[in-house]
């Protein structure tokens, strides 16, 4: 009796009852239907003033904005930077210029650290700076490379050497190029010029030209000076004899 009285009293699971039924009409999936509500809202916000930029390209945005950063005067405080960057261009021998990417700035100051170690200083300046102080100089040609990202290394000695070690440590900057006592150099000659030593390179080409002359090159260089000193001698001496015979 307990046994039917717990069936009897026992829930029955809700069972849910799945059936098709067709839509009268066809939803409109490109236009759906917009209700009032959101009618009134889109007329709301719908903008009422012309927007300038309407038709313009993201390439002519970022003229414009480089036109507006060269264009802009310097306050005195960005002037006493720039005389501060100038000297830094004259007077160092080595430039090396940087592209560096997102980094914590503790790992900037390790990059700081072991370029100060090998006499080298790492600076960041503003590129509406950096465009002003080379603009009309012979540095002129780093303005394609300046930007919000890029940095820059001065040493009164070339050591590109040391710079390349000191860059493969770090995996958010990169050397684009630089200039190597006052002339501008992309990243190859940069590098191939910085590792060459003078002496070596002079020593090397005047053994070529030596070779190239057969050993005699300076006999070759002052042939024609020393016939003509020999010459003259020997037309003063054959007048000085004349005189004393007679």
């Amino acid at each position: 009796m307990a046994h039917f009285m717990k069936k009897a009293l026992q829930l029955t699971p809700n069972q849910l009852l799945y059936q098709q039924k067709r839509y009268r009409g066809k939803i409109n999936i490109k236009k759906p239907k917009i209700y009032y509500k959101k009618r009134v809202l889109n007329e709301l916000l719908t903008p009422f003033f012309v927007n300038p930029n309407k038709d313009k390209t993201l390439e002519q945005f970022c003229v414009e904005s480089q036109d507006v950063q060269v264009e802009k005067e310097l306050g005195p405080y960005d002037q006493i930077i720039a005389r501060e960057v100038r000297n830094w261009f004259d007077n160092s021998k080595m430039i090396g210029c940087l592209h560096v990417n997102s980094i914590k700035q503790l790992d900037v100051f390790d990059i700081r650290v072991a370029l100060f170690r090998q006499n080298m200083h790492y600076k960041y300046y503003g590129p509406h700076i950096i465009k002003h102080v080379i603009k009309n100089s012979h540095y002129e040609a780093l303005a394609p490379l300046v930007s919000r990202y890029t940095s820059f290394v001065f040493s009164p000695a070339i050591n590109t050497i040391a710079l390349q070690k000191i860059m493969k440590k770090s995996k958010k900057m990169f050397i684009l190029g630089g200039v190597l006592e006052g002339q501008v150099l992309n990243y190859d000659d940069f590098l191939k010029y910085g590792e060459m030593d003078i002496v070596t390179t002079q020593l090397g080409l005047v053994q070529t030209l030596q070779n190239a002359g057969g050993l005699n090159l300076n006999r070759q260089f002052t042939h024609h000076q020393t016939t003509l000193v020999t010459r003259l001698g020997q037309i003063g001496t054959n007048e000085t004899t004349s005189n004393d015979k007679k």
